[in-house]
């Protein structure tokens, strides 16, 4: 499509491309000031990438009816719009742009710039921005999520006391997992709303499943920093006012004795229980266990999986934590049970609860 002549003007809303550059270690920023803004090989273009990959003259920044589009300008390798090869396209904050190899995110800028021509030396351009942002915007727009449950069990009889609460997305272009589809939301400064529809969702489900009985819902780090955190529980408990609840706070979050103990009295005041997740995977944080000690002590998988064979010095030092645990007040749940052996021996060990693929794996509630 080269040769297309379209009018000279200055960009309303200032938009910036974005590049990792030196191997992720820098960001460069090209400022799209004046349209129309093309990109190619050749020397005096508003960007200028020198790689054969790149055509002479690429692509071209335009806009239309109020909105930046990109159209690609008959290239051999391609202009790419969120892994899709474009011929024109409307463009939006946080998408990601290929030029053949050459990946940028298109943001706003909060202001713009003199400079209007770029050129660009020979670096190395690896994928490394965050892939899905656009997508992830749908999912929480329409809230295509729902839940898989995994029990926690009685360790003496395999009975399930209670179920955690698992999210899985439902976008077909995003990840299914928890913790691929957080770490997109994260990029885009989304995971707190995220892990609060997750909860919202698991609750609305247990709430038509009475098998479910007491549920378990996790949080993302960012959010017990946040008031929306217990905004959103005290929303849950309006839904479900009658339902037996535990939230699951990841142990590095729990620094700050004094914040801990607060969020605990709120979680008290909605008759809400606290659960430490995954206590022991990074430091085993016992001045805030003994301070603000919680209903529930989750031992993380690296405790639990391959107890069995694990050195007699090991045993006794997880056998003392259950019992700290206990004399604190908090049942200790064993994570990541996954063999007859480690559940004989975590049971020797004192735990009163397990969960693990040994007991339950997690499952839609239908199936439950």
């Amino acid at each position: 499509m080269q040769g297309v002549t379209t009018p000279i003007n200055i960009v309303r809303t200032p938009w910036v491309l974005r590049s990792l550059i030196d191997g992720g270690s820098r960001v460069w920023n090209v400022s799209i000031n004046q349209l129309p803004f093309r990109v190619g090989r050749r020397s005096g273009l508003e960007l200028t990438l020198p790689s054969t990959s790149v055509s002479t003259e690429h692509a071209e920044f335009y806009e239309m009816d109020g909105e930046l589009h990109v159209r690609d300008l008959s290239s051999t390798n391609g202009t790419y719009v969120n892994r899709r090869r474009i011929t024109d396209e409307a463009l939006r904050d946080g998408d990601i742009i290929h030029f053949a190899d050459f990946e940028f995110r298109l943001e706003e800028a909060l202001s713009s710039h003199r400079k209007t021509t770029a050129v660009m030396r020979e670096v190395s351009l690896p994928e490394q921005f965050v892939k899905g942002t656009r997508e992830m915007d749908e999912l929480i727009r329409d809230q295509l999520v729902t839940m898989h449950f995994q029990a926690i069990s009685l360790m003496a009889t395999g009975e399930a006391i209670a179920y955690e609460a698992l999210g899985r997305g439902r976008h077909p272009l995003l990840p299914v997992g928890p913790q691929a589809l957080l770490h997109i939301a994260d990029s885009i400064g989304q995971a707190p709303l995220l892990s609060q529809i997750f909860r919202r969702r698991a609750v609305e489900i247990a709430s038509v499943h009475p098998s479910i009985g007491s549920l378990f819902l996790n949080t993302h780090p960012r959010e017990l920093a946040l008031p929306s955190l217990v905004e959103s529980l005290t929303d849950l408990r309006e839904i479900a006012p009658d339902a037996q609840l535990a939230i699951e706070v990841h142990e590095s979050t729990i620094v700050d004795s004094a914040g801990i103990r607060e969020f605990r009295s709120q979680l008290k005041k909605l008759n809400i229980s606290l659960a430490y997740d995954d206590f022991g995977a990074g430091q085993a944080r016992l001045l805030e266990l003994a301070e603000v000690p919680p209903e529930y002590l989750k031992f993380d998988s690296r405790f639990v999986s391959g107890i069995a064979e694990a050195p007699e010095s090991k045993q006794r030092m997880v056998r003392s934590l259950v019992t700290l645990a206990r004399e604190l007040g908090a049942r200790g749940i064993a994570e990541g049970i996954e063999t007859e052996a480690d559940a004989k021996v975590c049971a020797q060990l004192g735990f009163e609860l397990a969960q693990g693929y040994f007991f339950h794996r997690p499952v839609p509630a239908t199936e439950l």
